[in-house]
């Protein structure tokens, strides 16, 4: 990392992800290296009813960077039964829409990283009653954050 921001620094958005299989240990190696840069935080970017969070940093010689957090948050109907949704297999949570395209050319809207059949075809997506439950995940998160 300090090479990286280094020689590239302020030409690269550089952005800080933990490794969710090393857990703690990453999180204190990311710790690490934000005091070693001397960085302190400045903002928090947040998208309501998403897991992903990021913080910002600027550094002392006012390069910036971001640290990537993971927010519990699931689903209430689609996650509530799912064999993943605990914290040992689901780590991440609902992380937010995601868009595939399969060999034909048809796109699918998916909501999970782990259950792929969740997968819709754009189409069915919109009409999709998953597609409501976002909606109003998303505006409940929003009045919760807000509030």
């Amino acid at each position: 990392m300090h090479r990286l921001l280094e020689k590239y620094s302020p030409q690269l958005s550089v952005r800080v992800l933990s490794s969710l299989a090393d857990g703690e240990e990453s999180l204190e190696a990311i710790d690490l290296l934000l005091e070693e840069l001397q960085a302190r935080p400045t903002e928090v970017r947040l998208i309501a009813g998403t897991s992903g969070f990021r913080v910002g940093f600027q550094l002392p010689d006012r390069r910036r960077l971001f640290v990537k957090h993971i927010r519990s948050l699931r689903l209430p109907k689609t996650c509530v039964g799912c064999r993943f949704n605990n914290s040992t297999d689901c780590h991440e949570g609902y992380y937010g829409v995601r868009l595939y395209r399969d060999p034909r050319g048809t796109f699918h809207v998916g909501v999970c990283i782990q259950r792929m059949d969740l997968c819709l075809p754009l189409e069915e997506f919109v009409i999709s009653t998953v597609c409501s439950e976002i909606r109003k995940l998303r505006e409940q998160d929003y009045h919760d954050l807000t509030a």
